[in-house]
């Protein structure tokens, strides 16, 4: 990064179970698997539209390694991504950048499969992030629902909020729930009385 760029504050978010919700297929919760199959979560819309009237970015990183697990196409991923961001644009909001790490260790497409530095836990995609946009991850805010969330958040040195739901498989809900996170929320509307202390607007 150039020399003598102040860098500045930013909202980091996870995707799936964050932005949209998770979806029961046959009784496994997994990330939506079509386009037509992503909802919103309830209250994200006002997080991102406080978010936005205050130009503060929003940087969205999100593990997807559905392609590297066989699960489908590029062309099927990058149709749930579109979707997610037409929903939230028909509600007046933005996302201002995305990352995504494709990889999977345990994938079945040769290419994608990998240990990486961009899957979180892993912070690789934090740092791209950084080196592009100038982030201060010291005034910064991670918001997730996974242990991997909070930890790649720790790992920059943001605060870190961990969204906790019911809409995921049992032994990910209790690992999530053993993660340390900064503040804890059980809605995510939640997240409005926090962001104000940690941006240091009040």
């Amino acid at each position: 990064m150039a020399q003598g760029i102040n860098k500045s504050p930013a909202f980091i978010i996870d995707r799936d179970g964050v932005i949209n919700r998770m979806v029961n297929y046959s009784g496994q919760w997994d990330s939506p698997q079509k386009p037509k199959d992503v909802r919103l979560v309830d209250g994200i819309v006002d997080i991102l539209h406080w978010l936005n009237e205050r130009h503060i970015p929003i940087i969205e990183i999100s593990n997807q390694p559905g392609i590297a697990k066989g699960k489908m196409t590029q062309e099927t991923s990058d149709a749930i991504e579109n979707r997610v961001h037409q929903l939230l644009a028909s509600r007046g909001v933005r996302i201002d950048k995305t990352y995504i790490c494709p990889h999977h260790p345990k994938g079945v497409v040769p290419e994608l499969t990998r240990e990486c530095d961009c899957r979180k836990p892993k912070a690789g995609l934090f740092i791209k992030a950084a080196k592009d946009l100038g982030i201060n991850f010291s005034e910064s805010v991670m918001l997730g629902d996974k242990a991997s969330d909070i930890q790649a958040g720790d790992a920059v040195g943001c605060k870190t909020v961990l969204y906790l739901h019911n809409e995921d498989q049992p032994e990910k809900i209790e690992q999530t729930k053993r993660a340390r996170a900064d503040h804890q929320v059980t809605r995510v509307q939640e997240v409005l009385e926090i962001l104000p202390k940690i941006f240091k607007l009040v």
